[in-house]
């Protein structure tokens, strides 16, 4: 038995079930209405952003959605989103002071540039500044 005051099971009556939709309390369509409007801003981003206005009518806003939602003979995979893993950092480079100088005296450039390196081109940068640093401790 679906229970309709529970989002997932709300928004599978709304997509699969359009004879118990219509049975739906009015106050469980305004509980829901935030995350129905975000979930289907995710496929009708224009339209979701119409329904955005502080003070509408949620209840009518999640029957408009219902409208498109019979569209549909099951509850789409877009309803379903997963966040983003976070990538696992590396441990971070740190130059010495030392190789920070010759490289930038090298280089000719100063501490702006440097940093803009820094921004656009980490990698390389690092490999150079690891190299430098092999270097110094060699001589």
């Amino acid at each position: 038995m679906l229970d309709e005051t529970k989002l997932f099971d709300f928004v599978k009556i709304m997509f699969t079930k359009n004879k118990e939709y219509v049975n739906i309390k009015e106050q469980t369509k305004r509980r829901h209405h935030f995350m129905i409007n975000r979930f289907f801003a995710i496929k009708f981003p224009s339209n979701a952003q119409l329904f955005n206005i502080n003070g509408i009518n949620g209840a009518s806003v999640v029957d408009s959605w219902s409208l498109v939602a019979q569209r549909f003979t099951s509850v789409p995979m877009w309803i379903y989103t997963k966040t983003k893993k976070a990538a696992p950092k590396k441990e971070e480079y740190i130059p010495s002071e030392e190789a920070l100088e010759v490289f930038m005296r090298i280089n000719e450039i100063g501490k702006r540039e440097f940093n803009e390196l820094k921004k656009f081109v980490p990698e390389q940068l690092e490999q150079q500044l690891r190299k430098i640093e092999t270097t110094i401790k060699v001589y």
